[in-house]
């Protein structure tokens, strides 16, 4: 059975959750785990936010969420003691099934492992009233009456819109903490600690989109974040930060994404030189933070580390898909000059928020020949 076909089963079966057990036809094992985050913290929210908005940021309940938090992990038959693929996401997501296939192909053909890790204040790491229609209605109301010019603002975004345009900071905290997290689980399985994961084998990146980004701030960071002998495979995602088009009903809207590249481009070089709250002493004397601050614009990033990406001796593979219009095809190979960097063409009508459409049976062979290239290319680059 292709893609499309078992994706329309699962997606009746799952309801959108992730399961537990055994998952049919498969020989795949969900198991969940709980994570407690040491690397959480303390932003600043202006006290005088419209109500609307409030609870996007002065809620105790949600930074318990995000700090402590539980992950699954898809266990193949006979994976015991052969390490592990980290999956990372893309930005603004709130549900794992759409990687559920993604998951169970990698787990079955690479034998190992895959391990859904949610990015900080994404995925169950957030309120669910995030992504809940009536409960942010409200929110996308005040946000176009205060000011009618953004394009794309729809309740899907508006959680992380809002956040990004009153407090930019949190972009960069939210994925320091994540980085610091993905650190402190490699450590966990490297020590032998991990219940279901046995010690001696490689752990590895699977990333997508804006997880691209994190796999690349722990491939640069001085700190050896990642292990030397940990590969990364990049899917949709490689770019640095001002070369991104993030405007998206399902990611952040205009007004959002225009703050974004506006903090992080042209005020960030002054901030740090003046100010020295959390957020610039992070980005000043880390080395996450310095591969952070090289991940945000070429330019940064060559005077800091060169083509950085071609030093990995085969430790990092991308694929991009020609037409992706939110991380574009040049502004990746750009990022990974000297490295493994393949353009695909796609034979079909898709987004980048969804590569893998289904939505009918004329396209049903392409993306499911696509699917297979890829994950086919993925389990040999990590075998």
């Amino acid at each position: 059975m292709g893609y499309t076909l078992q994706e329309r089963d699962y997606c009746s079966l799952f309801r959108g959750s992730m399961p537990e057990g055994l998952i049919p036809g498969t020989g795949i094992r969900v198991v969940s785990e709980v994570f407690s985050s040491g690397n959480g913290y303390s932003f600043p929210a202006d006290r005088n936010l419209p109500g609307a908005v409030m609870s996007f940021f002065l809620n105790d309940g949600m930074s318990r969420t995000n700090n402590t938090f539980s992950y699954h992990i898809l266990i193949p038959d006979g994976a015991v003691g052969r390490g592990a693929i980290i999956l990372l996401h893309g930005l603004n997501e709130r549900s794992w099934s759409k990687y559920l296939q993604w998951g169970i192909r990698l787990a079955t053909d690479s034998g190992r492992p895959v391990i859904f890790f949610p990015i900080a204040f994404h995925m169950n790491r957030s309120p669910r009233s995030w992504f809940d229609r009536h409960a942010m209605m409200p929110a996308v109301a005040a946000r176009t009456s205060e000011d009618p010019s953004p394009r794309l603002a729809s309740f899907v975004n508006v959680a992380l819109s809002t956040r990004m345009s009153l407090s930019p900071q949190r972009f960069f905290l939210s994925g320091y903490q994540t980085v610091c997290d993905i650190a402190d689980l490699i450590g966990i399985i490297q020590r032998g600690e991990h219940s279901h994961i046995r010690e001696g084998g490689t752990v590895d990146i699977f990333a997508y989109s804006i997880g691209a980004m994190l796999a690349q701030v722990l491939m640069l960071s001085r700190s050896k974040m990642l292990p030397d002998d940990s590969r990364c495979f990049l899917f949709c995602g490689g770019s640095t930060l001002n070369t991104m088009n993030g405007t998206s009903r399902l990611i952040m809207d205009s007004r959002a994404f225009d703050r974004l590249i506006s903090f992080y481009i042209d005020e960030f070089e002054e901030i740090r030189k003046t100010r020295r709250d959390r957020f610039t002493r992070t980005v000043t004397d880390t080395s996450a933070g310095e591969a952070f601050f090289a991940m945000s614009s070429l330019p940064r990033m060559r005077s800091l580390y060169g083509n950085p990406f071609m030093k990995t001796g085969g430790r990092i593979k991308a694929v991009t898909i020609a037409g992706d219009q939110v991380i574009p095809t040049a502004a990746v190979s750009a990022a990974l000059e000297g490295a493994d960097c393949e353009v695909w063409s796609a034979d079909y009508p898709f987004t980048h928020e969804i590569p893998f459409p289904v939505s009918g049976d004329r396209f049903s062979y392409p993306v499911d020949r696509t699917f297979d290239r890829l994950f086919d290319t993925a389990a040999s680059f990590f075998s």
